[in-house]
Parts: C-alpha cells; sequence; structure tokens
C-alpha cells in the first residue's frame, strides 16, 4: 500500500479549468483474472486464475479508471445493495473492508463468477477478463472498481499468468460487458442494514446477464427505464385507486409536476421519497393522502417494482409523460403525452370525450388533404344527392 499512483492535472490544466474538473486519483490495489471454460474429462465448466498485481507507479492504473468513469457517467447506473443473505459474496466485501486483503477479495469475487456462472440453470457465458481496481477519489472516498472484459478485440496483456497491460493503448473497452462501483466508505456506514443511500451501482455494456450483479450479492437492482416504466404505471394506479377522491385538478397537478420532476433528474439520483415530497407539497395540511404513494407501491410491491434509488436516463426520463396507444386491431400504434390531453375540449389539439373513452386528434393539413383525396365523395354521387 506504501507503493501508490497518484495523478494531478498539470498547472496548464489547472488555469484552464478553474472548477477543477480533473482532480486527483490515488489507486491503492489493482490487478486482473482470466474467466475462462475449462475441460476436465467429459466436463467443462466455468474457472479463474488471478494475475500479479499491476505497476502502482504506472499511469495505466489511472487511465484504466478513468475511461470507465467516463463510462458510469454516460450510462443510466443500476443502484442496489448487498444483500447481507447471500453470505458469501457479503463476506467478501466485509473482510476487505476490514482488513483491506485484496488477494482475498479478488479470489473470492472470482470464485462467487464462477460458482454463478456453473449454475446448471445460466446459460453459456463468454469467457473473458475481470478487472479490479481500488481506487481514493479527490473527496478521500474509497471506491472498489470491478469491470468485465470480454475476448473480441483481444486486450495487450503480458501473458495470461501475470495479465499485466503492456500500456494504456492496449486497455482496448470495445467489449466492455459489465461493471460494478462500490463506494467502500458508505459500505462501512450503511451495511448490513442498507437503510442509507445505496453504495453500489452498475453499468451494462455489451451483456445484460444477471449472473455479475448476483455474483456480486446484490439480489435486488433494476435499470433505470424499469423504475421509470413502472413508477409511471404506479403514478397512474394511486391516483385512480386510491387518490380518486382528490379534485381532477389536483390529481393532474401531481401527475404533472411528478412527471417534470423526472424529466428534469434526467443522469441523476431519484429517491422515491424525493417524489412523495413533490406529491406531498401539492396536497393539503394534513390531508390523508400524505405519503400514500411510497405506501401504495410498497403494499403492492410485486405489481409495481420501483427502487428506492434509480437513476433514468435521458430518454428514460421523456418517456415519463407519455403512454404507449395501440388499438387491438394493430391499425394504429403511437405515444401520447397525457397532460396535452384536454377533456371535453373539442378546439383542443388533443381531447378526449367526458367518458374517457374516444379520442379526437386534430389533424395536420398534409394529413388531411391526403384523407381527403382518398375519401372524399364523388362529385356526381354528390350532386344526385342534393
Amino acid at each position: 500500500m506504501d507503493d501508490q499512483t497518484q495523478v494531478t492535472p498539470d498547472a496548464n490544466a489547472d488555469a484552464q479549468n478553474k472548477s477543477a474538473e480533473v482532480k486527483s486519483l490515488v489507486v491503492l490495489n489493482a490487478c486482473a483474472a482470466k474467466f475462462f471454460k475449462k475441460k476436465l474429462g467429459g466436463l467443462s465448466f466455468y474457472d479463474s486464475n488471478k494475475g500479479s498485481d499491476w505497476d502502482l507507479a504506472s499511469p495505466i492504473c489511472v487511465d484504466f479508471v478513468n475511461l470507465i468513469g467516463k463510462k458510469f457517467s454516460r450510462t443510466g447506473r443500476i443502484y442496489g445493495y448487498v444483500d447481507p443473505n447471500m453470505l458469501a459474496a457479503a463476506d467478501n466485501f466485509s473482510q476487505y473492508s476490514s482488513n483491506a486483503d485484496f488477494d482475498a477479495l479478488v479470489t473470492g469475487v472470482m470464485e462467487r463468477l464462477c460458482h454463478e456462472a456453473n449454475d446448471p440453470a445460466r446459460s453459456s457465458l463468454n469467457e473473458g477478463y475481470v478487472v479490479f481496481s481500488h481506487y481514493r477519489d479527490y473527496r478521500q472516498v474509497d471506491h472498489l472498481l470491478i469491470v468485465m472484459l470480454g475476448k473480441r478485440g483481444g486486450y495487450d496483456f503480458d501473458d495470461d499468468t501475470n495479465l499485466n497491460p503492456k500500456g494504456t493503448e492496449s486497455l482496448n473497452l470495445q467489449d466492455f460487458r459489465q461493471a460494478a462501483c462500490m463506494d467502500l466508505t458508505e459500505f462501512r456506514k450503511g451495511f448490513p442494514q442498507n437503510t442509507g443511500d445505496s453504495y453500489l451501482y452498475f453499468i451494462n455494456g455489451n451483456s445484460r446477464s444477471e449472473f455479475f450483479n448476483v455474483a456480486l450479492g446484490c439480489s435486488d437492482s433494476m435499470p433505470g427505464k424499469v423504475c421509470v416504466d413502472n413508477l409511471k404505471k404506479a403514478l397512474g394506479a394511486y391516483l385512480t385507486d386510491n387518490a380518486g377522491d382528490l379534485p381532477a385538478s389536483e390529481r393532474r397537478t401531481i401527475h404533472n409536476r411528478v412527471v417534470s420532476y423526472i424529466e428534469n433528474k434526467a443522469g441523476e439520483r431519484v429517491h422515491l421519497s424525493e417524489i412523495q415530497h413533490v406529491i406531498n407539497k401539492c396536497l393539503q395540511p394534513g390531508s390523508p393522502h400524505l405519503g400514500g404513494l411510497i405506501k401504495f407501491i410498497s403494499e403492492n410491491s410485486e405489481r409495481f417494482r420501483v427502487s428506492e434509488e434509480f437513476q433514468p436516463s435521458g430518454v428514460a426520463a421523456k418517456s415519463m409523460g407519455y403512454v404507449d396507444v395501440k388499438l387491438p386491431s394493430g391499425e394504429f400504434a403511437g405515444r401520447l403525452k397525457l397532460d396535452a390531453v384536454a377533456v371535453g375540449d373539442s378546439n383542443a389539439d388533443l381531447s378526449v370525450d367526458k367518458d374517457f373513452v374516444y379520442l379526437k386528434v386534430k389533424l395536420p393539413s398534409d394529413v388531411s388533404n391526403r384523407l381527403r383525396g382518398i375519401n372524399a365523395e364523388d362529385p356526381s354521387s354528390g350532386s344526385q344527392n342534393a
């Protein structure tokens, strides 16, 4: 641990960037392990071997962390906790947080990955490499980064025993599979109660397999898109089933403000408690509906699975206010923005009747002309009718 890599921005970068976006980063431990399929007699199974520790004096360690960090900043994160009931995985991280035995941690995690990969019920997985890095950021917060890389494109390791990259250019992320990052500082504070902010988060690359998350001991993690979709359904059901006694104007305000809140939080962490706070501000003091949405989701957790904490991407956040409309005949399919629909107003661009059965759409002139050209009555038949 004495031999550490520390990288700080040079003087010119500091002068050009007053906000100092590039901060110091210290890598405390780093290594790679190979994940492969092994044959023994007539059997085949997944196995692994750990390489030697990377040279912390090399800039490769920091470069790798920064490369993966950019991927985390551009992709919707999936947040979760380490499940204390998944004993082997939980013990790996608990032991490391207390004794900092990096070799034992890597060995333990790779054993868990192979164990999950060898589950007879699991489909075949691609071979590859897993890179481990323990680093400390400029806030003096410790992070554990675990990255799974495929074999496509290859990585310029010195050999399959040491697994030391020859240079930064060898860190080819074209076959980036999955990655997990743990805030070790928050883990030490929050585990095993898991009542605070999520300290474990994932991103997916070329793989969506759940085995990686499960192997790391995370039993309840959902992508931001899934959470947004389920939240949208839960909010609609809640306003209909539980809050139907509220005035229509109040229900519409609640819906619009939640939608706006999610849209404005694209790329950021969202907590259900924050959404409930947005709703509470729309309610009268002493309203029996204060705290109602969280209670409704909790009571219907199998129907509406929404993580307490999630991160919607820009696309997922924008979809919050829309609903898909598809006729059973299949002759119409489209997306409808709910707050754009007026009720019973025949002059609006979009309106629905007071029984909420028929939707009226004001057509653009080019569509009207095309319909008129196809369906206009024959002039001769028109004159005869006259």
